[in-house]
């Protein structure tokens, strides 16, 4: 007899979420990393137009697959691995001739749109979006189809080349001086690169049949009635996003659009960590939601939830504490009054334990997010502009923050009816609210040390070294981290959770024949 099944998946689950997990932490790391070089590289008027074609193409290939890639990802643990090559290929078809619409569009129109913001030497850099996401829209499915198939080892690194590949467009030409054209036309050629590589994939590496006895499993149809309700939800969800982004360089001038851009951006943690560990976790949770095992879909969910909140409470409360070192030493003191939006964000931290869409989704349910995030947008809409006059550069950064809590908070109540819970069941309070108690508790000697440390490199370094040498022993004390969870991270950090694992031995227990006589 083989060790507890249970026991094993939950092994190689914790193993595969968060070797997925290292890599998106890494790639989100990588994307702050893109926007401390251009800070540093170009001319803040340069930096704009570079920023703005970077954000068009990041809102369109979120919006435009329609829901694609999530189906992909809910149908394929439902039928088996047997039709996973068929339903990819099919899918990366369906992605590239959902991207030509968009592609003309910004072909044709790129340049009234840089006038519109303001930024005429955007057009050639928005045309050249227009060429990237044709391969950009199948290319960006690749990590979702290897998660979906549990394949963690290549999904691991096809993530890390995605960032990798992605980072080196944009800052290697902005080192060597190019233009922005120039890099924004590398950004375009990286892209097509990723997108051929995930069809050389599936035609020359996954196996699996293709034939029509495959795709009678499923039905295009039935792809596009799972994805387009969710693709709804992603667009308002984007532009919800973005929305502050949008009013701000509509609003202001191109360098207080930089320096807003600069600041108002979410730590690699929330995509890198909880949302990967969620995106991760949705083959567990959708096979746990089809046999409608509230335990053990909960286990996961909540037990993944609980381990994030210890990580995220402590990097919010420290790096609010340091806000300006942190924007100082990020972006240079040219950025400082980055710092204001940069705290304010820092506010999603706490909210963002998990996608909270994803697990809904797990429950094959889409159209309730998209009216979380239409109330969500609409939200957001109303007090972006009253934010912005009440308060000024901070005023969106505040309103993106409400509005992401009241659509948590719709989200949740969904969630809580579908599994017939009670608001007390739905989420993990307790031990999440003793997670940012604890560090809290770790942040009083930062205040006190900072007015006699010069130099924004010491405060940064000096103060996230004596917050942290708090809160582990604290937390430790406390139970929020345990000697387990601290071997898990150190694996974590060195990125080996992709290695491969040779199986535990295992004793088979004894029969009755086998045993001794009493």
């Amino acid at each position: 007899m083989s060790a507890d099944p249970s026991s094993a998946e939950k092994q190689s689950v914790a193993i595969g979420v968060g070797a997925v997990s290292s890599a998106r932490t890494v790639g989100g790391i990588l994307n702050v990393l893109i926007l401390v070089a251009l800070t540093r590289l170009l001319d803040k008027p340069d930096f704009a137009v570079v920023i703005l074609a970077y954000i068009v193409q990041d809102t369109i290939t979120a919006i435009g697959p329609l829901g694609l890639p999530s189906a992909m990802s809910f149908h394929l643990p439902k039928l088996g691995p047997s039709i996973a090559r068929a339903l990819g290929l099919q899918t990366a078809q369906l992605l590239v001739g959902l991207s030509l619409p968009f592609a003309a569009g910004l072909l044709l129109f790129g340049p009234d749109v840089a006038v519109a913001f303001g930024m005429p030497d955007a057009a050639r850099p928005l045309m050249y979006v227009g060429l990237a996401v044709i391969a950009d829209f199948p290319g960006r499915a690749w990590p979702d189809f290897l998660v979906a198939r549990e394949a963690w080892r290549p999904a691991f690194f096809v993530t890390i080349g995605f960032y990798l590949t992605r980072f080196a467009s944009l800052v290697v030409p902005a080192a060597l001086g190019a233009s922005p054209d120039v890099i924004v036309m590398w950004l375009a050629i990286v892209a097509a690169a990723r997108g051929v590589g995930f069809f050389a994939w599936l035609v020359f590496v996954e196996p699996g049949e293709l034939g029509p006895h495959i795709r009678r499993q499923w039905t295009v149809g039935s792809l596009f009635s799972y994805g387009v309700p969710l693709s709804m939800t992603q667009i308002v969800g984007k532009l919800n996003l973005q929305l502050d982004k949008y009013m701000i360089a509509a609003l202001m001038t191109a360098e207080a659009f930089a320096v807003y851009s600069a600041g108002a951006v979410e730590l690699p943690l929330v995509p890198g960590i909880a949302y990967a560990a969620t995106a991760a976790l949705i083959p567990v949770l959708v096979r746990a939601g089809a046999r409608n095992d509230t335990g053990e879909f909960l286990e996961y969910w909540h037990g993944s939830m609980i381990k994030v909140s210890a990580l995220m409470m402590p990097t919010a409360v420290a790096l609010f504490v340091l806000g300006e070192a942190a924007v100082a030493v990020l972006f240079s003191a040219d950025y400082a009054e980055a710092a204001a939006p940069f705290r304010v964000y820092l506010l999603l931290l706490p909210l963002r334990l998990c996608a909270y869409g994803a697990v809904l989704r797990a429950l094959g349910s889409t159209k309730p997010i998209l009216v979380a995030s239409v109330v969500g947008l609409v939200a957001n809409a109303a007090l972006n502009y009253p934010f912005y006059l009440w308060v000024g550069l901070t005023g969106p950064a505040y309103a993106s923050v409400v509005s992401q809590l009241v659509q948590i908070v719709i989200l949740l109540g969904v969630i809580r009816k579908a599994l017939d819970l009670s608001w007390g069941g739905v989420f993990p309070l307790a031990p999440v609210a003793r997670a940012l108690f604890v560090a809290a508790l770790a942040a009083p000697p930062l205040w006190f040390m900072l007015p006699h440390i010069d130099g924004y490199g010491l405060q940064l370094g000096a103060g996230l070294l004596v917050y942290f040498a708090v809160y582990l022993p604290l937390a430790r004390f406390t139970g929020v981290v345990t000697a387990a969870d601290l071997r898990y991270a150190l694996r974590f950090v060195t990125l080996r959770l992709a290695q491969k694992t040779k199986p535990q031995k295992t004793t088979p227990p004894k029969t009755d024949e086998e045993k001794p006589a009493e």
